[in-house]
């Protein structure tokens, strides 16, 4: 049942990228120039415009699905996907009312209220899956009460940022002349990343289709594509999610930067932003790479789901830098060519998918997003040297961190059996990460890849000030 939720959560997602990925992006940008010159009606009436197109969107998007919801079934390899995305509708209008908000929010650096509204949909997700499984809807299937609860999220996500919103002072706005702006400056992204988000639903109905046709029966593709998507894959964007939080602060910062003409201050940012990525996302790589296995145990009770996290985490490097090289490349406004970069990658992703499958397994997978993201941050970064013309400083970092992993990762694997016999499975794998992880950092700080005292120095004047 997890792969056929991935499966139809793919085609959801396809969804909510085409109502939430250019409007609040547009919004942020053309907000945080509004406010250099301090045109407050603009700003809410922006708000507007994007609210009124999001609606519109989603509304006629839900309605092509549930009107051709029988041609749309039979493209699946499970016919349990369509009703799993019934499901997940409400969740796609309730994406494009939060997005108009959010980008207003964003656009003006509101970025801790931003955070815990989203925070909170995931909690409230939580919370409500669990009431829906074990007493609500409990005849039905747990993929199909996932998507009732990831609407219900949404709605509720989406009243919370629009209280925010009405909170901070905004108010809405006479939209008529903000379509435009709008629509110029969201529709290149839409396209961009639309086309992109396009990989996805077509990896999951063509990778369990070739791992049928190399043998496997069908219950057993969908199986192993839910292990990879379902279990491996999330684990891997955990560091994402920090390099996330970087990129959804950077954009309206290097807005705001390039509104002012302050070049200096553009370097620098771009400059810092990469380092800080590659350090988060290799931090990580040598706890997955040394106890893969018994954190798929614990979390899954399914050690296949952790061998394939150990195999795969070497992606996080380039995952990293492909998300914050993608959001640079946005805020100078190169989607396009971002565009043609991430199509660039899937290529490389289907063909590794369609010629590796029948000897790789699930395997195939692994390597051809793992190809995908370096062909991906490759031609990022050649485009971003070429445009702005500046050292990013990137090769030294890289190599001594790729080095470090190797010791890194041996003492979590000799520690985890150690540790094991004096504490129990979830202590072990904390100590692990706390041992592997740390030491990472320290051989990082050792070799002056990471800055601690610039952390500190920033943090000892506000504790004095306080204290006084």
């Amino acid at each position: 049942m997890l792969g056929v939720y991935q499966v139809a959560f793919s085609v959801f997602m396809v969804l909510v990228v085409i109502v939430s990925s250019g409007i609040p992006l547009a919004v942020s940008k053309l907000t945080a120039s509004y406010r250099v010159t301090k045109d407050i009606k603009a700003e809410n009436s922006l708000t507007t415009s994007a609210l009124i197109i999001g609606l519109a969107v989603s509304i006629v998007l839900c309605a092509v699905i549930l009107i051709f919801q029988d041609f749309i079934s039979g493209l699946f390899t499970d016919e349990r996907c369509m009703a799993i995305l019934i499901t997940l509708l409400p969740a796609v209008i309730a994406s494009a009312v939060y997005s108009a908000f959010r980008g207003s929010l964003w656009g003006t650096q509101s970025y801790f209220s931003v955070s815990w509204t989203e925070l909170a949909e995931q909690v409230l997700r939580i919370i409500a899956f669990v009431i829906m499984a074990n007493w609500l809807f409990t005849s039905l299937d747990g993929a199909s009460i996932a998507g009732l609860s990831m609407s219900v999220a949404c709605v509720l996500s989406a009243t919370l940022v629009i209280i925010v919103y009405l909170k901070s002072g905004k108010r809405l706005g006479n939209p008529k002349n903000y379509f435009k702006p709008i629509f110029k400056s969201a529709t290149p992204v839409t396209g961009v990343r639309v086309t992109s988000s396009l990989i996805q639903p077509i990896i999951a109905v063509f990778f369990p289709a070739m791992l049928v046709l190399a043998g496997y029966t069908n219950e057993q593709a969908m199986e192993n594509y839910g292990m990879a998507m379902g279990m491996t894959f999330p684990l891997l964007f955990l560091p994402s999610t920090v390099v996330g939080a970087l990129s959804f602060t950077l954009i309206p910062d290097l807005s705001t930067a390039i509104a002012k003409k302050d070049y200096t201050l553009i370097q620098n940012r771009i400059v810092s932003c990469l380092a800080f990525s590659l350090f988060i996302s290799a931090a990580v790589i040598p706890f997955y790479m040394g106890v893969g296995e018994p954190i798929g145990e614990f979390l899954y009770a399914n050690s296949t789901s952790g061998t394939y996290l150990a195999r795969a985490a070497w992606i996080m490097i380039p995952l990293g830098l492909s998300n914050i090289t993608s959001s640079i490349l946005n805020a100078f406004n190169l989607e396009v060519k971002s565009f043609i970069n991430n199509i660039l990658g899937g290529v490389i992703l289907l063909g590794v998918v369609t010629f590796g499958s029948g000897f790789l397994g699930v395997d195939s997978l692994i390597w051809g997003f793992g190809g995908c993201m370096i062909v991906t941050t490759l031609l990022n970064i050649l485009m971003l040297k070429r445009h702005l013309k500046i050292k990013l400083g990137l090769v030294k970092p890289l190599v001594l961190m790729t080095i470090f992993i190797i010791p890194t990762t041996l003492i979590a694997k000799w520690a985890y059996p150690l540790l094991m016999y004096v504490f129990p499975q979830f202590v072990t794998i904390a100590l692990c990460a706390i041992l592997s992880c740390g030491s990472f950092a320290l051989l990082c700080w050792m070799f002056k890849l990471i800055d601690i005292t610039s952390v500190l120095v920033k943090i000892k004047p506000k504790k004095h000030k306080k204290l006084a």
